[in-house]
């Protein structure tokens, strides 16, 4: 490897370090465009550091550890990536082309920066495909739950596709879930403009939101619409899930996502009854066993699930 392609890489993880930073600013995310757009080598140099920042850290991964508070460190980033830069990786250069799928297990959460300097938060069991050229910035939501913090980018708008609907934004803070064809979209900042993929005649595309709207679409069709507190609607990017009144089939559900060790309502009277709290995604024995406190509900810690069911006092 030349001394000027140490220089590049190098180059690329500390922009990698910028990125991943709590504390970047605007005047990084325009730094790095400007230095992206100096050379087709910058470009790819950026590529493989980060594809290779993440496989490394997908393999050291552990459970616990995607449990934890996923801020990082700009000194142990810029380590990390500078070492890895140094790889022999020219045949991933070509891969990465076409672009880059990012996935999280269940139970796990991780947060990946990409060449325009987004930042997108992946949650538990979501699959994201991303590419970018010169003209284009697109996510493909395959399943799950992402976050985009959207770098700014007025010529290219960002992009991500969910099911039949196409969320677009030149700079944003969103989030955008999906299950098969239900996808729901909540803008925390900025402007999202929704549409489908696909026009239908007759539908009354695009769509505007708002700050603070949440808007969930079936196909062609505008199901619910909300406007929820957004530190709880946020509440799973730090780890937490929070619940305010609602019934209990619909907190196992949220709290089931996170686990391969589901919870099992037995007894279907008490699944609409209504529970609050604020619980770590990744214990469902501690969220069951506060269930038991909080309502008249009988926990058994089996193998492979954990089962809630009335208790008899409560039938009498």
């Amino acid at each position: 490897m030349s001394g000027g392609d140490k220089a590049v890489r190098a180059e690329a993880a500390a922009w990698l370090a910028r990125l991943r930073s709590e504390d970047r600013t605007a005047e990084d995310e325009r730094g790095f465009r400007a230095w992206l757009a100096e050379s087709e080598d910058h470009r790819a140099a950026f590529e493989v550091t980060n594809a290779i920042f993440e496989m490394a850290g997908a393999a050291d991964r552990r459970p616990e550890q995607a449990r934890a508070d996923l801020r990082v460190n700009r000194r142990h980033v810029l380590r990390a990536g500078m070492g890895l830069a140094a790889a022999s990786v020219a045949g991933l250069v070509v891969y990465l082309r076409s672009g880059t799928t990012y996935a999280t297990e269940i139970g796990e959460q991780h947060k990946v920066s990409l060449e325009d300097g987004t930042l997108v938060s992946l949650d538990t069991d979501t699959e994201i495909h991303v590419s970018m050229n010169d003209t284009r910035r697109q996510a493909k939501l395959r399943k799950g739950r992402a976050h985009f913090d959207v770098a700014e980018d007025k010529v290219r708008p960002f992009q991500v596709i969910a099911g039949d609907q196409r969320i677009s934004t030149p700079r944003g803070h969103f989030d955008v879930s999906r299950d098969g064809m239900v996808v729901s979209v909540l803008l925390e900042e900025g402007l999202l403009e929704v549409e489908l993929e696909n026009p239908v005649a007759g539908v009354p595309m695009p769509r505007l939101l708002a700050a603070g709207q949440l808007v969930v679409f079936a196909e062609d069709k505008v199901v619910r619409e909300e406007r929820p507190v957004m530190e709880r609607a946020g509440a799973w990017r730090q780890g937490r899930l929070a619940f305010f009144g609602e019934p209990l089939a619909e907190a196992v559900a949220a709290m089931n996502r996170y686990t391969r060790r589901p919870i099992v309502i037995l007894d279907p009277e008490i699944a609409q009854m209504p529970i609050s709290g604020n619980y770590s995604v990744g214990d469902p024995q501690a969220f069951a066993t506060s269930i038991s406190v909080l309502l008249p509900v009988r926990v058994e810690m089996e193998r492979n699930r954990i089962t809630l069911r009335r208790t008899e006092e409560s039938r009498a």
